[in-house]
């Protein structure tokens, strides 16, 4: 798939996954801007210039989610996870976890973190089940870049 093509497909998916999971969160013009600012087509291509690496998950030939990483010094950062609503609680999530933890360890690093919304709560247990702890409130600067993030990590 083109670059460009692949960027718009991610960026499309992004606005759709994230205008229904955080609905709930931030009011309606909030989101747009969030949106906008971080999951337009622009906001990947540079998240990508800057070493992140994204997936489109495909089951049966079809686009149902994305996730992205990128590593840091010591850690792989689990930037996003997002699935369409039909293929949650399916273990594709665990298995995209567990690649990422695979891959840490395969370049050396130690320790996998995300962010999380403090209001996720589903989302938070999934992370606590698998080995993740809560280290705390996330700094709201260009690492979270989303308001109201908690911090997990999971020592490898």
């Amino acid at each position: 798939m083109a670059k460009a093509k692949y960027i718009h497909t991610t960026a499309d998916l992004a606005s759709e996954l994230w205008h229904e999971v955080y609905k709930r969160y931030y009011p309606a013009k909030q989101l747009d801007t969030l949106v906008d600012t971080l999951q337009s087509a622009d906001a990947i291509e540079e998240d990508i210039d800057n070493d992140v690496n994204y997936f489109l998950v495909l089951l049966g030939g079809k686009v149902i989610g994305y996730f992205a990483w990128k590593m840091e010094n010591t850690s792989l950062h689990l930037l996003h996870l997002y699935l369409k609503p039909e293929f949650r609680g399916k273990a594709l999530g665990r298995d995209i976890v567990a690649s990422c933890e695979r891959l840490a360890r395969g370049e050396g690093r130690g320790r996998v973190w995300c962010t999380v919304h403090a209001k996720a709560l589903p989302v938070q247990q999934f992370f606590k089940a698998k080995g993740y702890r809560l280290l705390g409130p996330a700094e709201e600067d260009e690492t979270t870049r989303l308001p109201g993030q908690l911090i997990f990590e999971r020592m490898l």
